[in-house]
């Protein structure tokens, strides 16, 4: 059998034999495609134009380092298709579409099937929204972007209202040390009654200085007394051959006891004299408590005296009554003598704590202001998130958004007639390929004509 080969030509002459059922076929997609397109119901598309700022919004309200956030500064899409991905990924999720889904009632299959996302050269990610509704592909459109700022938004919302708890335990944690911190303050002040130690200090100096005078004043009037007993002592043994020994009146226990509790009084009345000015209440009942056991050792004395006294109205008796005074008076002078050396001492004892005590309340003072600095602090940031969470962050950046699409953009009649037209010629010429092998195969002597 002789094969016989096929050339350009005879393929031309398959398909011109059979023009008609081409057209015919060409027609009839075109007519199906024009029905088709007529009865379709039509789709209308919404697009919006949007970025993701390269820069972060991190506008801050109580803190000096958003000052340089204030200022108007242009704000550009991310220049890199890697990091814009992961935008797209987020766009496509479930998660997102599920809350579009909510707000729009649309339902999520349909929305993963009708929208789409691409990125621009000018990395700009562009969406598209098609449904049948006009107003609903352009709401679902500028919805997508709401969510998805709001989506990113809420990343930072979280953490951020976690760490609002942990800062507001914090600060109740740090009210308990400062108050504790302040007790102990209090505390060591009232026991040191030093409110201001250097102050103290120069205030107890004086003090001491002042003592220190009154015990030179006090051996001074002593010995002009010592003198004036001694002249009285010799007046009356010469008036009355009766000479009354001093060592008799300072042997004598009840003279003796009075005189401590006098040095006793002149103690804390010197000590006292330190914290408090004017005329106190303690200060006033010392005096008194003072005055009552001088009064009493006025008594011993003059009845140690009297054991010798003659009438009332002689000179004698004169002389020992002026006598029992002096005696009283050098009790009372020594008994003071005695009470500020001891007042002294105390002194010495308090001004060479006081670089201790001084120290140790620049310790606890210095504890107290760092509670107080943290506490303003942790208020600073709790008022900082509170305020943040108020705020609505703008992380997505809308170029474009969709506005309300006037003509549909399916079914489109010319491209539909376009592709039915070329559609149809393929299917047109494969057919009559088609036809032409089976004739071939029935009647292999049949020649190309």
């Amino acid at each position: 059998m002789i094969i016989i080969e096929k050339t350009l030509l005879d393929y031309w002459l398959v398909l011109y034999q059979r023009k008609r059922t081409i057209l015919i076929i060409i027609l009839s997609a075109i007519f199906s495609a024009g029905m088709l397109s007529y009865f379709l119901p039509p789709v209308y598309q919404a697009n919006a134009v949007f970025f993701p700022s390269s820069k972060p919004d991190t506008l801050t309200f109580l803190s000096q380092a958003s000052s340089p956030e204030i200022k108007r500064t242009p704000l550009l899409p991310i220049a890199n298709e890697e990091q814009q991905s992961v935008y797209l990924g987020i766009l496509k999720s479930r998660k997102l579409i599920g809350l579009v889904s909510e707000k729009t009632g649309k339902t999520q299959h349909a929305l993963a099937r009708d929208t789409d996302f691409r990125i621009s050269n000018e990395y700009l990610i562009e969406l598209y929204s098609r449904d049948a509704n006009p107003v609903l592909a352009a709401n679902i459109a500028n919805t997508y972007v709401e969510v998805f700022n709001d989506f990113l938004d809420s990343f930072s919302s979280g953490p951020a209202s976690k760490n609002r708890i942990a800062i507001q335990d914090e600060i109740n944690n740090v009210k308990r040390k400062l108050k504790k911190d302040e007790d102990e303050l209090r505390r060591f002040k009232l026991n040191n009654r030093a409110l201001f130690i250097n102050e103290d200090a120069s205030v107890i100096e004086r003090e001491k200085v002042s003592m220190q005078m009154e015990i030179e004043k006090a051996k001074v009037s002593l010995k002009v007394n010592d003198d004036n007993i001694a002249k009285l002592e010799d007046m009356l043994a010469k008036e009355a051959k009766i000479y009354v020994s001093s060592p008799l009146i300072y042997s004598s226990p009840i003279i003796m006891r009075l005189q401590t509790q006098l040095s006793d009084i002149e103690v804390a009345m010197a000590s006292l004299s330190v914290d408090i000015q004017g005329q106190h209440p303690d200060m006033m009942k010392l005096q008194n408590q003072y005055n009552k056991k001088k009064k009493e050792l006025e008594i011993e004395t003059k009845k140690i005296v009297e054991s010798a006294a003659k009438s009332p109205d002689s000179f004698h008796e004169k002389i020992r009554q002026q006598l029992v005074n002096a005696l009283v008076d050098r009790q009372s002078t020594q008994a003071k003598i005695k009470g500020l050396k001891v007042a002294i001492k105390n002194l010495d004892k308090l001004i060479e704590s006081f670089p201790a005590l001084q120290e140790e309340m620049d310790n606890l003072s210095r504890n107290v202001a760092l509670q107080k600095n943290t506490l303003d602090n942790l208020r600073l940031q709790s008022e900082e998130i509170k305020a943040q969470e108020r705020r609505k962050m703008q992380n997505v950046i809308v170029v474009s958004p969709a506005i309300l699409p006037e003509a549909p953009v399916y079914p489109n009649i010319i491209l539909n007639l376009i592709v039915a037209i070329l559609l149809g010629s393929v299917t047109g010429i494969f057919y009559c390929f088609f036809m032409n092998y089976i004739e071939t195969v029935k009647d292999p002597e049949r020649r190309w004509k």
